[in-house]
């Protein structure tokens, strides 16, 4: 009776660990997704486009990153806020950003669409997920057009 006891309490213990978060952290991801089309009629997806989260210099929350369209022309990006060594003199203790602002480009060939340049670009904090209008390959240009 004693070692059945003993085991239930630790395997209590076990799954309260196990379930819990360790450094009481909640969400510490945003997410980015959208969707590039061929044409103006948004009918035929486009795959193999670029989009690249350019990360405003003044913020440390999360770092640039690319990725690639799938077939069916949609993109998915995570963007993993880290946390940082707080100003003040203690010294002591790390603490979690609550946004941070990035850009949002696109690049097909020689031709790009910026949705956001990186300095007035999307406010992300932890947890959210940020769907960007659909964009057709004939909105984008040599020289970075902007919306």
């Amino acid at each position: 009776m004693r070692k059945t006891i003993l085991a239930l309490v630790a395997l209590s213990a076990l799954v309260l660990i196990v379930g819990c978060d360790p450094f009481g952290s909640e969400e510490s991801i945003a997410y980015i997704e959208g969707t590039i089309y061929v044409d103006a009629g948004m009918t035929v997806p486009a795959e193999g486009v670029t989009v690249e989260l350019l990360v405003d210099p003044d913020s440390c929350a999360f770092i640039s990153q690319t990725v690639v369209t799938n077939a069916s022309g949609n993109f998915f990006m995570e963007a993993q806020f880290y946390p940082f060594l707080p100003d003040d003199d203690t010294g002591t203790g790390y603490t979690m950003p609550a946004n941070g602002r990035a850009g949002l480009a696109a690049y097909y060939g020689g031709s790009s669409y910026i949705y956001k340049a990186e300095t007035t670009g999307f406010i992300l904090s932890p947890g959210d997920t940020l769907r960007v209008w659909d964009v057709a390959l004939s909105s984008f240009s040599g020289g970075g057009g902007t919306q």
